[in-house]
């Protein structure tokens, strides 16, 4: 019998969610990988290119960074 163990940052990917800017569903996995590829390599052309939604998704992804007093 085989189990499969899944993380929650790993199950988050897999999740679909309305993109605006594209006007469809699409993965988490899929959002994430164009918003930085289009960001990286300044793809202006590309529709992931500065895209609020793809910074929230990352910004979440990535958790806050949260600094000692």
């Amino acid at each position: 019998m085989r189990f499969t163990y899944t993380l929650p940052e790993t199950e988050a990917l897999v999740n679909g969610f309305y993109c605006k800017a594209r006007r469809k569903e699409l993965p988490m996995e899929k959002c994430l990988n164009d918003y930085v590829e289009a960001n990286a390599f300044e793809n202006r052309r590309s529709a992931c290119f500065r895209c609020p939604q793809g910074r929230k998704n990352r910004e979440d992804f990535a958790g806050e960074i949260i600094e000692d007093d």
